[in-house]
């Protein structure tokens, strides 16, 4: 049984969603939470480091130079509206095209999942996108078969989220497939959060 934590990258930049960076992390970090172990070890990186904005006014960081985590075995690429610039940041592609081939996942929430498909992250791979996503997607890469109606969706190194809203369900979807289904199930009782199948039933106490 592994008991080191997974390197993981997140990618931040200005103006991205917060809860595409949020939703993950706190799945990632409740994983682990039971036994006092840490699943997942996040480093904040960018080609420009220090406080980035998110589109909710809060900002995150500082981030770390994008050489300061050269092996990541996670990558995490938020949406967001500045998503469409950093498909032009030429340090930013390099970085995820050098890294890509060690990576165990690539992980991608709505707008991020241009940027990993330009970094040639998710090739052949099946990706949860917005209807408005679908043709620009499948123009970066044509090996791309786009889910314009699933909330996530999964390949053998890339899970994918649509939208904001379902960020939390790739992380428990990350922590299946990296910890096993059970421990998945867990962390979502004990966010509270209704994932799959599973139904979570609350008491409120007077």
């Amino acid at each position: 049984m592994r008991t080191r934590p997974y390197r993981l990258a997140v990618v931040v930049f200005d103006e991205m969603d917060l809860l595409d960076v949020a939703g993950p992390l706190e799945v990632f970090s409740t994983a682990g939470r039971k036994w006092n172990w840490r699943a997942v070890k996040a480093e904040l990186v960018s080609s420009e480091p220090g406080l980035k904005s998110t589109r909710a006014q809060l900002g995150l960081g500082p981030a770390v130079a994008l050489a300061a985590c050269p092996e990541p075995e996670l990558v995490l690429i938020p949406g967001g509206y500045g998503a469409r610039r950093a498909l032009e940041d030429a340090e930013l592609l390099r970085y995820l095209e050098r890294v890509g081939g060690g990576l165990t996942l690539s992980l991608a929430v709505g707008l991020g999942s241009l940027v990993a498909a330009r970094a040639g992250l998710l090739r052949d791979a099946d990706v949860a996108a917005t209807p408005g996503l679908e043709a620009e997607l499948s123009e970066l890469d044509p090996s791309l078969r786009v889910d314009t109606r699933a909330r996530t969706a999964l390949a053998p190194r890339a899970i994918t989220a649509a939208q904001p809203g379902s960020a939390i369900d790739m992380g428990l979807e990350v922590v299946a497939r990296l910890l096993g289904k059970g421990q998945a199930t867990g962390t979502a009782r004990e966010l509270g959060y209704a994932w799959g199948t599973e139904t979570i039933s609350l008491e409120i106490k007077p």
